[in-house]
């Protein structure tokens, strides 16, 4: 990341180690890096809870390691600045803003951030944290998309993978700025604490991403035989967990689009993952912004207050349990938390133009078990 170390070059350069050649550091020009290695692993740390703070930076690479410690807990974040790689950002602890062309968004831990090679980014500690930046070359991407067409079995394929995906259509381009945010899923178990349901993609996760960035990060710093297949695999075990429906939700952002587009997406994804059961206060606790303003967001985008819209979602899968299934209607009712019977129905009516024993009636799709059989020939 581009501090302000003491090693700078007569031509401006700047190298944190042997991995990144760092271009315009202290200039009032945008930096940039250029990598040197297939790939780089940087972990910054705050430890001292100190916002805009990083105590220390590990990076590690084929062409070796740089500890830069922070002993005085002096501000030390990372200037505005591009590079020639994909760069993937790997929150697994604490709270972290990222300045991206100017606008501001806040991750938590859980969360990633995939940025091409034309964005111009910055990223500060909000509070006590760690977080991985994984720095790929456009060559050894090369390489990985092409390793994912496999001799041995015949039906995998770059193409099935976002990741892979987003970044192949990238090389194509120098001027695109488009970027990937993995979004942890929501996911609220029978008697589970709305407070512990919240931290659940957190805590689940951060424990898979932190195995595989040590993993990737022990075999940078102590190669044996096979280090260069074994962080082959890791990485694409790595972008296959990104991949994961019931992990992340994947939302594609161009710069082009409008500054809190993203914060939406996060709110239609946690309504998505709740039926629309997710309260104001719940929302703040799981986007960290005021309810106020994340009523504001769903009005300019919806027309609709965040209870209205919440309550869309709500009924669409009622709609759907009505439809598909062979759930008693009072139970559907139970499970989408309505206390009032009367009131579940004239919200169905509304929405849907009648009760729902009778929507039931004309749309339920037979299930297996209920389906004729043919008739036997003689």
């Amino acid at each position: 990341m581009p501090f302000t170390t003491p090693f700078l070059l007569p031509d401006g350069k700047t190298n944190l180690d042997n991995a990144l050649e760092i271009h315009n550091n202290g200039t009032g020009l945008n930096t940039y890096y250029e990598i040197r290695t297939p790939l780089h692993l940087i972990a910054m740390y705050n430890t001292c809870g100190i916002p805009n703070v990083t105590d220390c930076l590990l990076s590690v690479s084929p062409a070796g390691a740089h500890y830069l410690p922070n002993n005085t807990h002096e501000i030390m974040i990372s200037n505005p600045h591009r590079h020639n790689y994909f760069e993937l950002m790997v929150l697994l602890k604490g709270k972290l803003m990222q300045e991206i062309e100017g606008r501001e968004y806040l991750y938590s831990a859980g969360s990633c951030c995939l940025i091409n090679r034309n964005i111009t980014h910055t990223e500060r500690f909000l509070e006590e944290g760690l977080v991985l930046f994984l720095g790929l070359s456009i060559p050894f991407v090369r390489e990985l998309i092409s390793g994912c067409h496999s001799d041995w079995f015949s039906d995998t394929s770059d193409s099935s993978n976002s990741v892979f995906a987003f970044m192949e259509e990238n090389i194509q381009t120098d001027t695109r700025k488009f970027y990937l945010d993995f979004f942890p899923v929501y996911q609220k178990h029978t008697g589970e604490d709305v407070a512990d349901a919240l931290r659940a993609p957190e805590i689940r996760n951060t424990a898979e991403l932190h195995r595989l960035g040590d993993r990737l990060m022990r075999t940078l710093l102590l190669p044996g035989p096979g280090a260069e297949f074994i962080i082959r695999g890791l990485l694409y075990e790595l972008f296959d967990y990104l991949d994961t429906s019931t992990a992340f939700h994947i939302i594609p952002v161009k710069l082009s689009t409008k500054n809190d587009f993203l914060l939406f997406s996060r709110i239609r994804h946690l309504m998505q993952d709740t039926n629309g059961r997710m309260t104001r206060a719940q929302l703040e606790e799981a986007l960290h912004y005021s309810g106020n303003y994340l009523n504001s967001i769903v009005k300019k985008y919806t027309g609709q207050s965040l209870f209205d819209y919440g309550m869309t979602f709500c009924l669409k899968r009622a709609e759907e349990l009505l439809r598909e299934s062979d759930q008693p209607i009072s139970s559907i009712v139970e499970s989408l938390r309505f206390t009032n019977w009367g009131h579940f129905n004239r919200l169905f009516e509304k929405a849907y133009g009648m009760p729902p024993r009778e929507y039931r009636k004309l749309h339920r799709r037979p299930s297996n078990a209920t389906r004729k059989k043919p008739a036997k020939s003689s």
